[in-house]
């Protein structure tokens, strides 16, 4: 069964994810510990997509159809990419929604009001805050008050792919989830069944499935 194009934007997203080889999976050894520090049988590298063309571009229009859904025109007047990964993406945003791209830096680069941030822009400056993909949100939470400590006043979050199985804070707007990816994978065999299996187990219950790996067990 292949997913029509253009009918279910979070399933295209998820099998767009799927054949550009970003989701790597482990069901053996050490897992993937992610920044929050939880531990995951499964990493989902979206910036592979950046070098493929089509996919880029049809991620980047589902995106974007997605983005319109959630947010009314005018709502935001500049768009800022979380370095690094959501970068790529915001900038390829802002340049079809020919607005304002500026940067969201992890750390400050000097003293003044944007030295958290690459780019200018006056305070009070509507902002839609972009990344490629979220687990519990808290690296999102910091980047929003580095833009707000620069006065912007941050209308809201997107990511592409949001796991969907941590509580986040704050709220954040995607585009899919990790349960589309299963969905994807488990109807087109685009994973191994081992793979399949230790991805569903983990999304089933992430804390419990984290500490008994070695990672944490609560936000």
């Amino acid at each position: 069964m292949s997913i029509p194009h253009g009918k279910t934007p979070a399933l295209e997203a998820a099998k767009i994810i799927l054949e550009g080889g970003a989701v790597h999976v482990r069901t053996d050894g050490e897992p993937f510990y992610f920044s929050s520090g939880w531990a995951s049988p499964v990493f989902i590298d979206l910036k592979r997509l950046i070098s493929s063309p089509n996919a880029r571009d049809r991620l980047i229009d589902l995106m974007l159809d997605q983005i319109g859904r959630v947010f009314d025109e005018g709502d935001f007047d500049q768009v800022a990419g979380c370095e690094l990964a959501g970068v790529p993406f915001a900038a390829l945003a802002a340049h079809k929604l020919k607005l304002p791209l500026i940067i969201a830096l992890k750390q400050a680069k000097g003293f003044d009001r944007l030295s958290q941030c690459e780019g200018t822009f006056d305070p009070g400056a509507k902002t839609l805050l972009v990344d490629d993909l979220t687990t519990d949100g808290k690296t999102k939470a910091n980047f929003k008050e580095a833009l707000e400590r620069a006065q912007a006043n941050v209308i809201g979050i997107f990511v592409i792919l949001n796991y969907g199985i941590f509580t986040t804070a704050p709220e954040i707007a995607s585009l899919t989830s990790l349960a589309d990816i299963i969905a994807v994978a488990e109807t087109e065999n685009k994973l191994e069944r081992s793979a399949l299996a230790e991805i569903k187990s983990f999304a089933d219950d992430a804390p419990r499935w984290s500490r008994f790996h070695g990672g944490i067990g609560e936000p």
